[in-house]
């Protein structure tokens, strides 16, 4: 029989030999090594194992930001940075007066949400928060910074991970291994990094020479309370962190050679010359002022999230990303070449005196600002495009030959904020924006600007649910007697309240003999939900639950579970139904809800519900079979669908793609890290699913 497996989606962990896990069924602890058995059946289950992948997390934004009374605030969650790809979890509106609420359900893996505030004015701000006790609850300002990740709670401390503290340090010192932090008064004439060493500096002083070998791996990071001078040129070759205050000598360069990387949530003050060369990365989320010229090299990637001031020329030969400031206080020059872009996202802004375009600026997102104080020039090959203001009176000035197109604009009206990464702004305030269904949600942040009953989409990414169907006897444990994905798009109003859900379900695998139906139920009353499409409206029911079919035989003719079988296609299910009562999303959350087969072979019936650990079944399950078999379940308690002889499912779920075992495969002999993921109550390999070197025994994957 195959089983129904639900998992979620979780970043990849190392591989590590195996050996023998062992469990004391007395407290359930662990010796931290491998879990290695043949069946399911011979992993040792925690008493209070929930077999989840993923759990809700409560969220509740706030916002002290009055410059715009009456007007609505929006604020958008991300599971990860969504410059770098980061999916879109959730979304609203909030005020002053009322905060922004929601539950989401989240992959075990995820640990921080980015959360991007949009002001009426479209100005932005993003904050990297941690999850703490599965909840967030935090004010969002308006002077964080201008789009993406800020300085968030000064980085590590000299407190705790320090593998040795080495207070007042002072002369020639060298570390190869472990991890040092530097306190109290810091006089060091060299000090040398090598073999992976971390080295943290706690303490306020100066250092003359830094020798980091060239080796990636070593990481020398000043910390928040840190504060250190350099009295020579120095030179980053390797990992360099800052989130204290980083300073050189006056005429001493700051040079960030190549394949090294510098990450800057302080402030950095060069005392000379700014040098990224070759294949260097820097990432500027706090402030950098040089004091005499910066050169982007051919090769570097530069993103600068919120403040540079460069007080001579600035002169880019590599690629460089604005989101944030950028001041140059004589000339800036963009170079052209493949490889060299000058790129501005979201409402950033670079003024500068004189400017030289050789090459390309373009913008990305809402209007950023190119602003001359001076000159304009540049070659033929120079063109400023994209979603940009160029705000230069009289323009690029002949006889150069640059040109402003491609949805750039000459223009100085852009307003841009004033927030703590750009002290300048630009332009005024502007009107209230477009609002045409006048539901207090601007067109450029509604998702259906002319439906009043509508205003955002908040999606549900792929997650998989996958059954065993012999309930209430255990079956083979290759949890795939029923495998479906689902995604959902629960959609909101102005007010955050659920007014639509459409969901898509595709049917991957039927390895199970049952006849079986697929439901799902949902947190709200079946009174409360109208214009049912591609479903049917369970009657004799309490909630709303939805059939998405009767049997899966007549669905799928082949079980798509025997590798030297034919498979068949994937069937797809369109779901939608229109809510008529008031619930908020915080109240519905964003979840997979409630799926559940059941087994319709004769003999059985409907009443033969099969969910997910810890779900409660619908007013149709026959609960007179609860206790029967090898179910344990206690609906008193909630602590259901698990059986007698070791608490093991018949069901699981992961938010992900997830591959499924062959028919008569362990979930386990599938996946080498599953049964150390199980008897370490979660605590290790909590993404046992993913892909990862050493994680899937391919040949029990279908």
């Amino acid at each position: 029989m195959k089983k129904l497996l639900i998992f979620s989606l979780v970043l990849g962990l190392g591989f590590s030999s195996c050996k023998k896990f062992k469990v004391d069924d007395t407290n359930n602890n662990y010796d931290g090594q491998l879990v290695t058995v043949n069946k399911m059946t011979e992993i040792k289950v925690p008493a209070n194992f929930d077999w989840k992948t993923s759990r809700d997390v409560n969220v509740k934004f706030t916002t002290t930001d009055t410059r715009f009374v009456g007007l609505l605030h929006y604020v958008t969650i991300y599971s990860a940075d969504p410059i770098e790809g980061g999916i879109k979890l959730a979304e609203g509106t909030f005020s002053p007066t009322m905060p922004f609420e929601a539950s989401i359900n989240t992959a075990n893996t995820i640990q921080e949400y980015f959360v991007v505030k949009t002001a009426p004015d479209e100005s932005r701000v993003m904050e990297k928060i941690k999850i703490v006790n599965n909840a967030i609850t935090t004010n969002l300002t308006a002077s964080n910074g201008i789009v993406k990740l800020n300085k968030t709670g000064g980085g590590p401390d000299c407190i705790t991970g320090c593998s040795t503290v080495v207070n007042n340090p002072s002369g020639n010192l060298t570390y190869s291994s472990g991890v040092i932090c530097l306190t109290g008064n810091v006089n060091i004439a060299n000090l040398t990094l090598q073999n992976g060493v971390i080295v943290r500096v706690c303490g306020i002083g100066s250092i003359n020479n830094l020798n980091m070998n060239g080796n990636s791996s070593s990481q020398f990071i000043v910390t928040g309370t840190g504060e250190i001078n350099f009295t020579s040129t120095l030179p980053i070759d390797g990992n360099f962190i800052n989130y204290g205050l980083v300073s050189t000598d006056p005429n001493r360069n700051f040079n960030i050679n190549s394949t090294s990387t510098l990450t800057n949530y302080g402030i950095i003050n060069a005392g000379k010359d700014f040098n990224p060369n070759g294949s260097s990365v820097i990432v500027n989320n706090g402030t950098i002022n040089v004091a005499n010229k910066l050169i982007n090299s051919s090769g570097c990637d530069f993103t600068n999230n919120c403040k540079l001031i460069v007080y001579n020329d600035f002169q880019n030969n590599g690629l460089f990303k604005n989101y944030g400031y950028v001041k140059c206080f004589e000339e800036t020059t963009i170079q052209g070449g493949s490889n060299n872009e000058f790129k501005q996202y979201n409402g950033a802004m670079i003024t500068t005196q004189n400017i030289q375009v050789n090459g390309t600026i373009t913008g990305f997102g809402t209007s950023s600002l190119i602003k001359v104080l001076g000159n304009s020039k540049g070659n033929a090959q120079g063109l400023v495009n994209g979603a940009q203001s160029y705000c230069d009176g009289n323009g690029i000035e002949g006889p150069w030959n640059a040109s402003i197109s491609g949805g750039a604009i000459q223009s100085c009206s852009l307003y841009v904020a004033i927030t703590s990464c750009n002290p300048e702004g630009n332009g005024t305030i502007p009107s209230p924006p477009a609002d045409t269904d006048a539901d207090g949600v601007s067109d450029a942040n509604d998702d259906y600007p002319n439906d009043p009953t509508k205003a955002f989409n908040n999606t549900y990414g792929v997650s998989t649910v996958a059954f065993e169907d012999l309930w209430p006897f255990r079956g083979d444990y290759d949890l795939n007697d029923v495998v479906v994905n689902y995604n959902y798009n629960v959609v909101t109003n102005a007010s955050n309240n659920v007014v639509r859900v459409e969901a898509t379900y595709l049917l991957r695998a039927t390895g199970g003999s049952q006849n079986n139906g697929f439901a799902v139920q949902f947190p709200i009353n079946r009174a409360d939900v109208s214009a049912v499409t591609g479903a049917t409206l369970e009657a004799g029911q309490t909630k709303a639950v939805l059939v998405i079919f009767n049997d899966m035989r007549t669905e799928m003719n082949m079980w798509n579970t025997v590798p030297s079988q034919a498979a068949v296609a994937n069937i797809t299910y369109n779901v939608a139904f229109n809510v008529t009562s008031t619930i908020s999303l915080a109240s519905f959350g964003l979840s997979g809800y409630n799926p559940f087969i059941w087994n319709g072979t004769s003999g059985f019936g409907r009443g033969y519900e099969i969910h997910l650990p810890g779900q409660l079944p619908t007013d149709l399950a026959t609960t007179s079979l609860f206790g029967t078999g090898h179910d344990a379940t206690n609906l008193t308690s909630g602590d259901t669908y698990v059986s007698t002889d070791g608490r093991f499912p018949w069901a699981i779920n992961v938010p992900a793609n997830y591959s499924y075992a062959i028919e008569k495969a362990d979930i386990n002999t599938a996946y080498t890290r599953f049964a150390t993921w199980v008897s370490s109550n979660g605590a290790q390999f909590a993404n046992w699913y993913s892909n990862t070197t050493g994680y899937r025994n391919t040949e029990n994957i279908y």
